[in-house]
């Protein structure tokens, strides 16, 4: 339940461009612009598909903030300008704003609740990936068949047992999440990605520590 409220909110952010597009272009009867619609539907689709593979999305990401957007925005651009009429609110009409805007809510708060959700999923993930690798009577061999990136882990897996009683926080992304464990004087973050209706130990993302001398 959650991963598909998580998937269908990003599907529908990202995607949002296309929905303009084909509000935008009813008023005016552009036959040519409404493949924007079928292109939508596949594109919210795609995204939806892909979102549950972190390993993997930041292609489709890319896809979507480097071309698809900047490609939008200059149709829809051209669209305005073809009838500038102020009597619409950002070149749609009253009605048409109404739907996106509530749909932004509606969509908006299934991202905020199921990123909270999916955030709490993935320290309990976290906790319970570190009691496999501090009981397992082979490290490395966990890590290379339950990570993405073993070799950068090896260090978390010699002090594992002062990693299980660190301070852990996440970040969370529909894609992928960044979990740190904070202990005295070290910090260290550690990466998961989306494995479909779960979560996979990624690497070592970062490790910095502060040391206190006395004077």
């Amino acid at each position: 339940m959650v991963f598909a409220l998580l998937d269908n909110a990003t599907a529908f952010f990202l995607s949002l461009p296309l929905l303009l597009i084909y509000l935008k272009s009813i008023p005016q009867e552009e036959s040519l612009w409404r493949w924007s619609m079928p292109l939508w539907l596949l594109n919210y689709n795609v995204i939806r598909y892909f979102a549950s593979d972190g390993e993997i999305f930041w292609v489709v990401l890319c896809w979507q903030l480097l071309f698809l957007w900047p490609i939008s925005l200059a149709i829809y651009i051209h669209l305005y300008n073809k009838e500038k009429q102020w009597a619409f609110y950002i070149g749609l009409k009253k009605k048409h704003v109404l739907i996106v805007a509530s749909l932004m809510v509606l969509f908006g708060g299934a991202l905020i609740y199921s990123l909270h959700q999916a955030n709490e999923q993935v320290i309990v993930f976290h906790q319970e990936v570190m009691e496999e690798l501090e009981i397992s009577s082979d490290r490395q061999h966990y890590l290379m068949y339950n990570a993405n990136a073993p070799s950068t882990l090896l260090g978390v897996a010699d002090d594992i047992a002062e990693v299980r009683r660190g301070r852990v926080y996440a970040a969370t992304f529909p894609w992928s999440s960044k979990v740190i464990v904070h202990l005295d004087n070290w910090q260290k973050e550690l990466t998961y990605v989306r494995f479909y209706n779960g979560w996979k130990l990624d690497g070592l993302y970062r490790e910095s520590s502060t040391e206190y001398h006395n004077e």
